[in-house]
């Protein structure tokens, strides 16, 4: 239990540290409709599943939170935390009758592994998909080895909740069947008990498709959303292969456990990879054949398609690693475990367990530098567009201003980038009544005490102050904050208001020194 609370304090301790990502604000924008509208309409093209929206609501009513201005990223990141917690928990119970110090291993490679801790700190689906895929092959395995009725009616639920959070689903239950497939033809154990029954098929189905439909329907009240639900995969994976902002090579995800060293992180996943390596052979390989190794074979054989799948296709994000790196980390704890069975000399075995131990102890330090220490510098393996604290500081500096003007919380303020360009500013913004969010400058923008904006729109802007207002409401505007400052890493914002507004914000601060 002390390891599961470690792993609790790893994944709850400072999630309002890190700026929101530009998804996780996406995310917890179409949570705060559902939050205060108490409806949730399924879009196939410009998000996922809903789970992550409805699980959110457990968390905000805890909050006792009830509007989308109240919401705090602790709030929203909490869920995919606690969900991972859940995962470790249901690992920690299947597992108790292996052997004590394998099933030790797997919990604790799982606690600390410095990818997905930092990734279980994100507002995004992909780790309750990985949650959910992984419960789901170890119950499926469970019941393929006992047969119990309670397995496969939990196979099928835990199916329905990998269908309701991600696309991606239909890559989870394709290299699901293929493995079982290679797993019947290589495993004696997998077939000589494997039977058939009809009614168990049926119960999977129905389990599975009560829980799509109930999330994918917003429980009942709006139908579409089941015919959506399929209709996603066209729009996502055509969406996917134009993305060439996100198109990698294929060892991107190899380069990225591997090796990162810099001024601020030194970063290496290596010998737990080689360890996942070597639980591999030894599932193929091992002089044993029971179920203990039947199952790291069938993680084993489902990890690696998941890897050459997600290495294959183009459009790569660093969160997708987990789909496979999970599976590894099963893999790497059976590889030590069975490689300190095999070795018959004290002095070799003090030696091989004072190596482990380095390895989990630099793992664990890992975890700590990538997630506290530098949980959002560009210098992190794992941060991928970013938002920087530029953003944090604009927000809380227009937050101070407002309180000084008459308006407050009613300020007008115009947000313009090209394409929409501006996240995660809707979530820091989400406070202020009248923010007008635009793509293009228009002639409008003269009535906006705030305005923030990209360089390549200044020209534009300037000469609409200038040359649009009537007579007598041009005002001067001047750059709120002088100094360079990014949305993201590489993209520059800028942000200009009413000279006298900022005179009396500037006048109030210096009277309250």
């Amino acid at each position: 239990m002390a390891v599961i609370f470690f792993a609790l304090f790893l994944r709850t301790n400072d999630l309002d540290t890190r700026p929101l990502h530009v998804d996780e604000a996406v995310h917890a924008v179409k949570f705060g409709e559902l939050l205060e509208k108490g409806f949730y309409k399924y879009d196939p093209v410009e998000y996922h599943g809903p789970t992550l929206n409805y699980f959110t609501l457990i968390s905000s009513s805890l909050s006792n939170v009830h509007s989308f201005k109240e919401l705090t990223e602790y709030t929203i990141r909490i869920v995919p935390a606690i969900t991972s917690i859940v995962f470790i928990l249901i690992v920690a119970f299947f597992f108790r009758q292996k052997e004590f110090s394998l099933n030790l291993l797997i919990i604790f490679l799982l606690s600390i592994s410095s990818v997905f801790v930092f990734y279980s700190r994100y507002y995004i689906q992909e780790v309750l998909l990985v949650s959910y895929t992984y419960i789901f092959l170890i119950l499926l395995f469970e019941y393929l080895s006992e047969r119990k009725f309670i397995h496969i009616v939990l196979v099928g639920i835990f199916a329905g909740l990998i269908f309701a959070t991600k696309e991606t689903s239909i890559i989870v239950f394709g290299v699901t069947v293929v493995s079982l497939i290679i797993l019947y033809f290589l495993d004696t154990n997998i077939k000589q008990n494997f039977s058939y029954s009809i009614n168990h098929l049926l119960m999977f189905i129905i389990s599975a498709l009560a829980v799509s439909i109930l999330f994918y329907s917003s429980f009942f009240s709006n139908y579409e959303g089941i015919l959506d639900s399929l209709k996603t995969f066209s729009n996502y994976f055509t969406k996917a292969a134009e993305n060439i902002d996100h198109v990698h090579p294929w060892y991107y995800y190899i380069d990225l456990l591997i090796y990162t060293n810099n001024d601020k992180i030194f970063y290496t996943d290596l010998f737990i990879l080689l360890f996942a390596f070597g639980g591999m052979f030894y599932s193929f390989f091992s002089n044993q054949d029971n179920k203990n190794t039947s199952f790291f074979r069938f993680i084993s054989i489902y990890s690696l398609f998941q890897f050459i799948i997600y290495s294959a296709i183009p459009y790569k994000t660093p969160w997708l690693v987990l789909n496979f790196w999970i599976g590894f980390l099963f893999l790497s704890a059976f590889g030590i475990f069975q490689t300190y069975l095999l070795l018959n000399k004290r002095l070799i075995k003090v030696v091989y367990l004072s190596i482990v131990s380095l390895v989990l102890i630099n793992s664990l330090w890992q975890t700590f530098k990538v997630n506290f220490e530098f949980p959002y510098q560009p210098e992190n393996p794992f941060t991928y567009s970013q938002a920087t604290m530029d953003v944090v500081n604009l927000s809380e500096k227009i937050n101070s201003l407002a309180e000084t003007t008459i308006e407050q919380k009613d300020i007008l303020i115009n947000v313009v980038a090209p394409n929409d360009d501006y996240w995660p500013l809707p979530w820091y913004l989400r406070k202020f009544n009248n923010v007008a969010w635009n793509s293009e400058v228009k002639n409008s923008v003269y009535k906006f005490p705030i305005i923030i904006s990209v360089p390549a729109y200044e020209e534009k802007i300037i000469e609409k102050l200038y040359t649009v207002p009537p007579s007598g409401q041009k005002n001067l505007y001047i750059p709120l904050i002088d100094d360079y400052h990014e949305l993201r890493p590489g993209i520059e914002i800028r942000s200009y208001i009413q000279k006298d507004i900022l005179d009396i914000y500037l006048r109030n601060r210096e009277e309250s020194k």
